[in-house]
């Protein structure tokens, strides 16, 4: 009797087991800033990737497998981040979420690529990640398309010939190559973008800095830098006379940049991939969602890590939930509804999608152009 209790047992086991394992969450690591000069930004992709877990968990999962996160803060810091995805890989995740700088996926992307692990950014959009075959993949554009679309707005649509360019080389794999792309661009025109000043954010005296920018009288300025610094920055500038025409890029496109501002960034001209006054219904359903979770409305980064766990699920998807094939599955991915468009990868798994022109009106940002991609 005790020997047909253990075969059933056996048997049991064997049917359970399977069953269990089919069960078994897939882990995803999103390491990012949250605490530091730009934890703000680190929170929001924090909070949308939460949200689109959530939402896809209630709905199945993976395969009937959920996704569950591992969330790591890297605080800013390269080493720190490096070594938060060299354990997040040893814990087994499929894949990672982050980083938020450029910076920071500069510092990780040897280490990833060396493991074989994809690495999918909400915000990380410097040209120096362009055109690779690796395993690097983001859902915002690269900075040359950011850079060259700026400058021809600026050009083109307000008349200018001379800009002069601000920005943080504390982020500087992001902010220089946008700058030199849009310098690159501007001068192509016809315009002089010869003149430049860099801080390093949290240790410049920024006010130091515009009583320098002053002295040249410029006919525009172009701010590459948080919404917080920007906004002091143009606080400064207001307050010593400055009169220039102001831009800035989809970086400072956050509520920091208007409750820091104030009046002093009306008018602000910044290029973005995320466009506030969008109707379709995935957008107004993802802004009532966000409310309903948050208690607050969503910033756009918010919406970037929303949409990076939204396509890596349908990698995954692709892949039965295995990191295995999952960089071919990304790359096969063609006009996957997004939170206000379709994303479409390129074989580099660089994203195709339309960028906007915001500007601060009544201290809100009103999108007054958009710039596909196609143009």
């Amino acid at each position: 009797m005790r020997l047909v209790r253990t075969f059933i047992s056996v048997i049991l086991l064997l049917f359970i087991i399977p069953g269990c394992a089919g069960q078994q969450p897939i882990l995803v690591g999103v390491s990012m800033e949250l605490t530091g000069r730009r934890g703000d930004l680190g929170v929001e992709a924090r909070d949308g990737a939460i949200l689109a877990v959530e939402q896809i968990n209630a709905n199945g999962g993976v395969n009937g497998r959920p996704i569950e996160l591992l969330i790591r803060d890297d605080k800013g810091d390269p080493e720190l981040a490096r070594q938060l995805d060299a354990d997040l890989i040893d814990a087994g995740v499929v894949a990672i979420i982050g980083h938020i700088t450029s910076e920071q996926t500069a510092a990780a992307i040897d280490q990833i690529n060396a493991a074989e692990v994809v690495l999918i950014s909400p915000t990380s959009s410097s040209s120096y990640f362009s055109n690779q075959a690796d395993y690097f993949f983001r859902v915002t554009p690269g900075t040359d398309f950011y850079g060259e679309a700026l400058a021809k707005h600026i050009y083109n649509n307000r008349d200018i010939r001379e800009i002069i360019g601000i920005y943080d080389i504390s982020n500087q794999a992001f902010t220089e190559a946008l700058w030199f792309s849009a310098k690159e661009a501007f001068e192509a025109l016809g315009g002089d973008a010869s003149q430049a000043f860099t801080f390093f954010s949290g240790e410049t005296d920024l006010k130091e800095l515009m009583e320098l920018v002053s002295e040249d009288e410029p006919e525009a300025l172009v701010f590459i830098s948080s919404p917080v610094d920007t906004a002091l920055m143009i606080q400064y500038a207001r307050q010593l006379g400055i009169t220039s025409r102001l831009f800035s890029s989809t970086w400072a496109g956050s509520q920091e940049l208007l409750d820091k501002g104030g009046a002093a960034v009306e008018g602000l001209e910044l290029i973005s991939v995320y466009n506030m006054a969008n109707t379709s219904p995935n957008f107004q359903d993802f802004i009532d969602d966000f409310k309903a979770r948050y208690n607050r409305a969503p910033g756009s980064t918010a919406a970037y890590g929303f949409e990076a766990v939204i396509l890596l699920v349908e990698g995954l998807r692709q892949t039965e939930g295995q990191a295995e094939g999952l960089p071919e599955a990304l790359t096969s991915i063609k006009n996957l509804a997004g939170v206000q468009s379709g994303i479409s990868l390129d074989q580099y798994g660089d994203v195709s999608r339309d960028v906007f022109i915001d500007a601060v009106i009544n201290r809100q940002f009103v999108t007054i152009a958009t710039i596909s991609t196609e143009e």
